[in-house]
């Protein structure tokens, strides 16, 4: 099942609110954050959980994100995917609380988390760059978000909530560090977003890889090495901004 309406219905409302602030001007840009909130509200409606931290990151790191794309192409391009991934999310919780194994709905789960997790990054990193916020609350984001994220997924693949709560704050601790890492980096926020997802993918495929005991020397080989060029590949072809 690929169509359910209370999801496209959410999905729905949350396409207005982006394009309420896509659009909008002054004041009325704000009335966005109704639609998002509601938009929001019918994610924990449809679990019947608070599994709602994924689409809530999603939607404001949206939200944030269309602050920064210039042409109006962009952010129509930039506000469909984002829209496709909020309706699988939502459609995804919807079958797993349905059926638990359902491989595809984790699918689906999953791409949501890389969406959310490279719009977020992309998002706070780029409020970085053009708002004088201190170091330490940039790394401070980066840890409890990605904690939050990554609980969210581990759980729907992993039964032992202790187990999933220490390696998600492992995860948001070396992402936390990753963030003052970059910023010592001379590239824009999409390259450093695209960056930071690469290595959240890295740690984040080996612990669900360890979750569902298929975690080897072989994929962990592979990970890093594929994932190693694809960032010098992108490093390689980004802009470096000028040092001020």
């Amino acid at each position: 099942m690929i169509f359910h309406l209370q999801s496209l219905f959410y999905a729905l409302i949350f396409l207005a609110g982006l394009e309420i602030f896509s659009f909008g001007q002054g004041s009325i840009s704000y009335l966005s954050l109704a639609f998002i909130f509601s938009a929001i509200l019918g994610s924990r409606k449809i679990s019947r959980k608070f599994d709602f931290v994924i689409p809530a990151v999603m939607a404001f790191s949206a939200w944030s994100l269309l602050y920064l794309i210039d042409f109006n192409i962009e952010r129509q391009i930039f506000i469909a995917i984002v829209l496709i991934l909020f309706y699988l999310n939502l459609l995804g919780n919807y079958r797993l609380k349905k059926y638990p194994q359902d491989q595809t709905a984790q699918g689906m789960l999953a791409a949501s988390v890389m969406v959310a997790i490279f719009i977020f990054y992309s998002a706070i990193y780029g409020i970085y760059l053009n708002f004088s916020i201190p170091l330490w609350l940039l790394m401070s984001i980066f840890l409890f978000v990605t904690f939050f994220v990554s609980q969210q997924y581990f759980k729907s693949i992993e039964k032992n909530k202790k187990l999933v709560i220490n390696y998600s704050i492992i995860l948001g601790m070396i992402m936390a560090e990753i963030a003052w890492v970059i910023n010592f980096w001379p590239f824009g926020y999409l390259t450093t977003g695209a960056i930071s997802l690469i290595l959240y993918y890295i740690f984040w495929d080996l612990t669900q890889s360890y979750f569902q005991d298929i975690l080897s020397k072989r994929r962990v080989v592979t990970n890093i090495v594929f994932f190693t060029l694809l960032m010098a590949m992108i490093l390689m072809s980004s802009r470096w901004l000028p040092a001020v």
